[in-house]
């Protein structure tokens, strides 16, 4: 099972960040570059990639963030280690990490699973409890599909998704995949997560997935 860092989130002192290396290394790769209205530094990945690194300043402090559609690129361009690497390069700490795994089974089943599983709403990662939350729609077979979530806008350190990729997708971008369900969890700031977890995930996967 291939698990993936799908959402990277690194933060520095103001005066310490590595983001000179991270442009060398976007610009060689073909990102454009823009600006967006904050002031922050926004790299866009060549098509047919979608998604965004930003790089923000502030008084107090710095922040490097890659969304899924970046991380997928620097991965498949052999780049995703030298980009860890230019984050090692100054303290840091990352402050979301969010590792995924795609599996062939249609969401719709899935959604039916965890109502079954989990029939008071909550469930636990790691050790705590948290309150489920389904989003839910119609699609034209008749079945209803979406997302479960643990932990949705809580404080938690650890939160988790499972969605039906599949049918986002489609409703999103038009694309038709066959049958995919997502699990995705998301390491907070303060969970101990580190740049070896955005280089080889599944460790942090399942310690925050499994049992639930």
């Amino acid at each position: 099972m291939r698990i993936f860092c799908d959402y990277l989130d690194v933060t520095y002192a103001p005066d310490d960040c590595p983001s000179p290396d991270v442009n060398r290394l976007l610009l060689g790769l073909g990102y454009a570059v823009t600006r967006d209205t904050g002031g922050n530094v926004v790299y866009v990945p060549p098509k047919p990639y979608r998604g965004v690194l930003s790089v923000q300043h502030r008084a107090r402090f710095a922040r490097i963030s890659a969304s899924g559609g970046v991380c997928s690129h620097l991965r498949d361009s052999a780049a995703w280690d030298d980009y860890l690497h230019c984050l090692s390069t100054s303290p840091h700490k990352v402050t979301r990490l969010d590792a995924a795994l795609d599996l062939p089974i249609d969401g719709a089943s899935m959604i039916d699973v965890f109502r079954s599983r989990y029939p008071a709403g909550t469930a636990s990662l790691t050790r705590k409890a948290l309150k489920m939350d389904y989003i839910t729609a119609v699609r034209p077979d008749g079945l209803y599909t979406g997302t479960v979530s643990f932990g949705y806008r809580s404080a938690a350190r650890f939160t988790a998704r499972v969605y039906d990729k599949a049918w986002e997708a489609l409703c999103k971008r038009g694309e038709d995949l066959p049958p995919t369900t997502r699990f995705e969890v998301t390491a907070r700031k303060d969970s101990g997560a580190t740049l070896r977890d955005a280089s080889m995930p599944a460790a942090i996967f399942w310690h925050i997935a499994s049992p639930a």
